[in-house]
């Protein structure tokens, strides 16, 4: 495949600050045992490019000891490569950059060095199991110099979220929102792109100098503009992670058969993640589960009903765990009451404690905190 591929693996549009505190976006935990950059890696990776850089701000050592050379991508041979573009890489680069069009600009000699003839470049916002190659087909096909991705529908509603929408019209893009509301014919964007290097490369030089620009307005709106911007619907499910609420939502769909086989079960695009040997589960004698998904080392006692829980978790006699995702190494005390939270790694709840919120407002509680 003629592209290289750009993740962008920092928040620039999600309000999770309770999540990415210790971490980027990129390296959120997903699904029992997956990071969020796991999907768009792997459908980088599924989709034939064997050139992938990511682009990073701050808290990135845990992305990268995830992530490492990409060899679990198989990214670490001579014809593939996996790179990372930090910050202050370049010699007198002194400004953290605020967006993506600054970290194109920051990223120009990588963009420069590399010979695919086309960038698919996407964000850290959404769960999907895409093929990128019919996406750049497409965009070849459409003779447009900017190809966005959008999505029909949403399975986690993003009413309340501030979202960048389409307005699409016989294949193009006519214009391009932000707001809380959507109108018929405008559909929620993905901020996943496919263009052409050297163009974008050219148009860089051209604002070389200006910064606090954005790609949408400096780079895609042009285009629209001038009618050269396609519109690609894939059709595959999306689930988005703008916000806490978004990411217990997304998480819980998961449990929907339908779904999960959507996104893991493709034999020709694997969902590929790094392997840990980790003992299996253990189920005491007190345990009762119903429709949830339970990663390997944990131990369960309790009564766990719709949640996911992640490897390493203790979930004590007497707890109930409803509607709720408990991340690694968590304990949860004999019979405690959670419902609709969100627990970062190695959280402690103690003995006879309930914590409850709701779908719409999730009950948080952050790494490593005893309650």
């Amino acid at each position: 495949m003629d592209a290289v591929g750009i993740i962008f693996a920092d928040a620039y549009d999600v309000n999770l600050d309770q999540l990415t505190g210790p971490r980027t976006l990129a390296a959120l935990p997903f699904g029992g045992r997956y990071r969020v950059i796991d999907f768009n890696l792997s459908n980088m990776v599924n989709s034939g490019i064997r050139n992938v850089g990511i682009v990073t701000t701050q808290h990135y050592q845990s992305l990268m000891g995830h992530v490492r050379a990409g060899s679990e991508w198989d990214l670490d041979r001579k014809s593939s490569h996996l790179t990372f573009l930090p910050p202050y890489s370049l010699d007198g680069e002194t400004t953290m950059y605020e967006n993506r069009l600054e970290a194109l600009q920051a990223n120009l000699h990588y963009l420069t060095n590399v010979k695919e003839k086309y960038i698919i470049m996407t964000s850290c916002n959404f769960i999907a199991n895409i093929d990128f190659e019919k996406m750049l087909d497409y965009h070849i096909k459409s003779g447009a110099n900017v190809t966005g991705l959008y999505v029909k529908n949403v399975l986690n509603p993003k009413d309340d979220v501030v979202s960048t929408v389409y307005s699409v019209e016989n294949g193009k893009i006519t214009d391009i929102k932000s707001g809380t509301t959507r109108h018929d014919g405008m559909f929620y964007a993905t901020n996943t792109y496919v263009i052409g290097r050297e163009y974008l490369i050219d148009i860089i030089k051209e604002l070389a100098g200006r910064r606090g620009n954005s790609f949408r307005t400096h780079v895609v709106m042009p285009e629209v503009k001038a009618g050269k911007a396609a519109a690609y619907c894939g059709g595959e499910t999306v689930l988005f992670l703008d916000n806490l609420q978004g990411y217990l939502q997304a998480s819980l769909s998961l449990l929907d058969k339908d779904i999960r086989n959507e996104i893991f079960y493709n034999p020709d695009r694997r969902i590929i993640t790094e392997v840990k040997d980790s003992a299996p589960t253990k189920y005491g004698d007190t345990a009762e589960i119903s429709n949830s998904l339970i990663a390997d080392g944990a131990l369960i006692e309790g009564k766990v009903v719709n949640s996911i829980i992640f490897r390493g978790c203790h979930i004590k006699k007497g707890a109930v765990v409803e509607n709720s995702v408990v991340m690694q190494d968590s304990t949860i005390g004999e019979n405690v009451r959670l419902g609709y939270a969100v627990l970062d790694k190695q959280a402690i709840i103690n003995d006879n404690r309930m914590l409850c919120g709701y779908i719409t407002h999730p009950f948080f509680v952050e790494k490593k905190t005893v309650i």
